[in-house]
């Protein structure tokens, strides 16, 4: 399997769960989705951004994602998909305020991959995110080991690990430290949670609608636009370092909030997170 990050994880998990349900699907510029032989569904993962691909057939869905504000000069392509689902509420809750109706379909993974593994702790804390250099300030993986600091941490910015081989990584440590300030969902996040570890970081959308751990408030939350617009819930790193050191000091909490994760993330396994589609494909 490819290495992949990302949309590239959602296109898997799409292909995955409607193949299991007698679908077809190809995986190019958008999803093609077939039944019978025939295309019946242009299905398109990805930033609010992307025009509607050419429609080539009846049918034309657009599963929806922002880390910000959605320009209102996007309500006229954004209606010409016949159905929007949007990847969390933080995502529905920006494409209603453009008057841009969405059904709600959260990210979802294979719960039965990820899952807690009975392999030694060789780390104490996992980072994982897209680092674009030190002036990147969304997801503040630049931040990560001063934060940690002494505490032994794994951080993980490139897709250079197979994707079945990531269960073993999260296990490999015993919390996960997010201190993103700009998600749409945040994948990695429901990843480790799935495989038994507590979250500890900052408190940004879309990922506090189901984290399981210790969040602290962002400092600020302000507006880049780079392409387009990003919001930046700036997370305060003092707190959240004061927060982490205090955790490891008590293992007990670490394995109780660890057992909650992973009891949350069953609920957003793909099998039951992707079911809507199947209510609007013929």
């Amino acid at each position: 399997m490819a290495k992949f990050r990302g949309f590239g994880t959602l296109a898997y998990y799409t292909k995955k769960f409607l193949e299991e349900h007698g679908y077809q699907v190809y995986l190019g510029a958008w999803c093609d989705i077939h039944k019978d032989g025939r295309l019946v569904c242009d299905f398109q993962i990805g930033h609010w951004t992307m025009y509607r691909p050419p429609r080539r057939c009846r049918l034309s869905i657009l599963w929806c994602t922002t880390e910000g504000n959605i320009s209102p000069e996007a309500k006229r392509w954004l209606r010409g998909y016949d159905y929007i689902f949007a990847q969390s509420k933080f995502v529905q809750q920006k494409l209603e305020e453009i008057d841009v109706h969405s059904e709600l379909m959260y990210v979802g993974i294979d719960t039965e991959m990820f899952r807690p593994l009975h392999t030694k702790k060789i780390f104490d804390v996992i980072s994982v995110g897209i680092y674009e250099g030190p002036n990147d300030d969304r997801k503040f993986m630049h931040k990560v080991q001063e934060v940690c600091f002494p505490l032994t941490c794994y951080i993980h910015t490139r897709p250079t690990c197979d994707y079945e081989d990531m269960p073993l990584l999260y296990n490999m440590a015993k919390v996960f430290l997010t201190l993103s300030g700009c998600e749409g969902f945040n994948i990695p996040c429901l990843e480790s949670m799935a495989c038994g570890l507590p979250i500890v970081g900052n408190d940004a959308p879309a990922f506090n609608e189901f984290a399981v751990g210790i969040l602290v408030k962002p400092k600020r939350v302000y507006e880049r636009i780079i392409g387009h617009s990003f919001l930046i819930h700036e997370p305060d790193f003092e707190k959240i370092r004061e927060e982490l050191h205090k955790l490891f000091k008590n293992e007990a909490r670490i394995r109780e909030l660890g057992m909650k994760a992973r009891e949350k993330a069953l609920e957003f396994d793909y099998r039951k997170t992707m079911k809507p589609l199947l209510e609007v494909l013929p």
